[in-house]
C-alpha cells in the first residue's frame, strides 16, 4: 500500500478523540504530512528526535491513561521490534491497543536519506518475523492485510474489539522520491 492510503484510512477509523502514537520512520513524515488532529494530544510523536522504539511504549501509556479512548501505535518494522517484547506488557495489563506496523522490511527511512546523499544501499534490508504469529505468542490478536482494501475493515474490527491487536501492512515507499525530493525542491525554488 502507499504510505497516503495508509494514512486514510487510519484517519477513517480513528474518532476525533482517538490518539495515534508514531513511532520514527519514513511513513512518519508521511503521517505528519497527511493526517489531520481534532483535538489535543492526539498525534503523539516525537518531532524527528529519532526515538526508534517509541511507538509502542508510548501508545500503551495513551491507553493506560485514557482507557476510555481508541488508541493505535503506529510503527515501522524496525521501529517496533527495538520494543517489540511490550506486546507482553500491554497483553497482561489488559489494554485496549491497535498496533500498526508498517512494513517494508527494511530501515526505511535510512535508506532513503543515504540515497538521497548518494550512498550505496548496504545492510539496510532484513527478514522480520511472521508478526502476526508473534502477537498469538503474547497473546495478543494478529492480523495481516495484504490487499489495500482490507485495511480499513480490519483496523475497525480490531478497535471495536478491544484488547491487544497487532496489524501487520506492507507498504510502498516508491513515491518518497517524487514527494519529498522533486516536489519539495521545487517548491523551496519557488520560495
Amino acid at each position: 500500500m502507499i504510505p497516503q492510503r495508509i494514512v486514510h484510512d487510519v484517519r477513517s477509523v480513528m474518532p476525533d478523540d482517538g490518539i495515534i502514537a508514531l513511532d520514527n520512520g519514513m511513513y512518519k513524515l508521511w503521517f505528519a504530512r497527511n493526517y489531520p488532529a481534532y483535538d489535543n494530544n492526539t498525534v503523539l510523536l516525537d518531532n524527528s528526535l529519532a526515538s526508534m522504539g517509541a511507538g509502542l511504549p508510548s501508545g500503551m501509556m495513551a491507553a493506560m491513561l485514557y482507557p476510555e479512548l481508541k488508541v493505535m501505535s503506529i510503527c515501522g518494522d524496525g521501529g517496533f521490534m527495538m520494543n517489540s517484547q511490550e506486546l507482553e506488557t500491554a497483553v497482561r495489563l489488559g489494554l485496549n491497543l491497535v498496533v500498526l506496523i508498517i512494513n517494508d522490511s527494511a530501515y526505511g527511512m535510512i535508506k532513503w536519506k543515504q540515497g538521497q546523499d548518494g550512498y550505496e544501499d548496504f545492510g539496510l534490508d532484513y527478514r522480520n518475523p511472521d508478526f502476526v504469529k508473534y502477537a498469538d505468542s503474547y497473546g495478543a490478536i494478529g492480523h495481516r492485510v495484504t490487499r489495500a482494501e482490507e485495511l480499513r475493515p480490519t483496523l475497525e474490527r480490531a478497535l471495536e474489539a478491544g484488547g491487544v491487536h497487532l496489524v501487520d501492512v506492507p507498504v510502498d515507499y516508491s513515491e518518497n522520491r517524487r514527494v519529498f525530493d522533486e516536489e519539495l525542491a521545487e517548491l523551496t525554488c519557488r520560495l
